[in-house]
């Protein structure tokens, strides 16, 4: 699929428009995605159709040159669109539904999401626990697949808005 355009940092205080290309159910190498984590399916993902989204603090302090982003890594992780492809192990959320997704990204099984306490994931990150959009050393599903228009996320980590 063509015009799938993301906002991409290109360097301290430089960001450029420029088509990602779609995206699919399996992790790619890229900022923010640990090796051992390339090339694995994400069953328990979604892909979305972002009606909007906006622009973080975390998006301004790695623009600003404040953290350690990598060049290339795709900006605008805050949003809400529609689901337009399912993993097999979704369990809450269905094609068509229209979900907002939170900075924090969880499994929604081990012991910490159980709890209450997703921001502390135990299976997202196999280099520590925790991980979220918008922290760029964090690790897990990083930011790469959040475009303008399509991204993945955790089935976990989007909620319903009900219609």
């Amino acid at each position: 699929m063509t015009g799938n355009k993301a906002v991409v940092y290109k360097g301290k205080g430089t960001v450029a428009v420029e088509d990602i290309g779609y995206p699919e159910l399996i992790l790619k190498d890229g900022p923010g995605v640990p090796k051992a984590n390339v090339n694995r399916k994400c069953e328990h993902g979604v892909i979305l159709k972002v009606i909007t989204t906006n622009i973080c603090g975390s998006d301004q302090h790695m623009v600003r040159g404040r953290t350690t982003a990598p060049e290339g890594l795709v900006l605008g992780h805050e949003i809400t669109g529609e689901v337009i492809e399912t993993g097999r192990d979704v369990e809450f959320i269905k094609k068509g539904d229209i979900v907002s997704v939170p900075f924090n990204i969880a499994c929604g099984r081990c012991v910490m999401c159980r709890t209450q306490k997703t921001h502390v994931c135990l299976n997202v990150n196999p280099e520590r626990p925790g991980s979220a959009y918008g922290y760029v050393d964090m690790g897990g599903l990083g930011r790469r697949p959040v475009g303008i228009r399509h991204g993945a996320v955790r089935r976990f980590s989007a909620f319903g808005i009900p219609g």
